[in-house]
């Protein structure tokens, strides 16, 4: 467990240098190299965190049925929401300079509308746990 902790800390140091190199040498210029260092940083921190949330549910999941079966509720109830959002987005093309595909609109707009669901669902469980912790006084 205490190499939990220093990997921690190492990740924090090297996103601290990356922010402290950007804005000591920020040019304004989209053509950055250091910008383009703290998004590719930024995508593998994503990338750790998104796995980690796979992996250790899936650790725990597993261990009992009931565990198992609210897995499975889980991935169902994620289908579905990216199901009712791909037909509720409308795929509409904007003007760009460039050629996009009404596939890549139709996948943005889901994106967009998944986002918008969770984020409204986060709010909602938030303001469900403060009222219930409130009036379920132990």
């Amino acid at each position: 467990m205490k190499y939990i902790k220093y990997i921690q800390y190492l990740l924090f140091a090297i996103s601290i240098v990356l922010i402290a190199v950007f804005y000591a040498t920020q040019t304004g210029s989209m053509d950055d190299k250091i910008l383009d260092a703290n998004l590719i940083w930024a995508y593998i921190l994503v990338g750790i965190a998104a796995l980690l949330a796979v992996i250790f549910p899936l650790i725990k999941a597993f261990k009992t049925k009931k565990g198992f079966l609210r897995l499975l509720l889980v991935v169902v109830g994620t289908v579905v929401l990216i199901g009712v959002c791909y037909l509720l987005a409308p795929g509409t093309p904007i003007d760009m300079n460039i050629e996009v595909s009404a596939a890549t609109f139709k996948f943005t707009d889901t994106a967009l509308y998944v986002t918008y669901a969770l984020v409204g669902a986060s709010i909602i469980a938030l303001l469900w746990s403060a009222i219930r912790n409130a009036t379920f006084k132990k």
